[in-house]
């Protein structure tokens, strides 16, 4: 009977301490840009501006989620250039995890819901793929 009580002590306290989608999720995330044309150059730059990253398509890298701010989401924009195309802009935007609504919000996750999920950004995705169409310039 004891460990009854004991387990169902730590499941309320886990419930009203912990955030759903912290657990679940991690504030990186795994994206993949291609393109319909070979070898388009590309630079990808977070919501400040800044270029986090820079190469060819077809690449897959990590992305983070947040930086961390209280609730404060990332969002990509991805750059793309080839001689001969046209440049071209993607955003990579962010969403809010289901897990942050059913963990939370079900097992009554307040300190989890307003606290601990918006601050560490787990509780957001981004697109996880982009697909760069180019469209070539016209020939002089």
């Amino acid at each position: 009977m004891k460990k009854v009580i004991l387990m169902l002590c730590f499941a309320v306290v886990a419930s009203v301490l912990g955030g759903c989608a912290t657990i679940v999720r991690d504030n990186t995330q795994i994206v993949s840009v291609t393109s319909d044309t070979k070898k388009v150059n590309i630079k990808i730059a977070n919501k400040a501006g800044h270029i986090i990253f820079e190469g060819q398509t077809p690449i897959t890298t990590a992305l983070k989620t947040s930086e961390g701010g209280y609730f404060d989401p990332e969002k990509y924009t991805i750059t793309a250039s080839k001689d001969g195309y046209s440049p071209q802009t993607v955003v990579l935007d962010w969403h809010v995890s289901g897990w942050n609504y059913i963990g939370n919000l079900a097992l009554g996750g307040v300190i989890g819901y307003l606290i601990v999920d918006p601050l560490t950004g787990k509780m957001y995705y981004i697109d996880d793929e982009a697909n760069i169409n180019m469209t070539s310039l016209p020939k002089k």
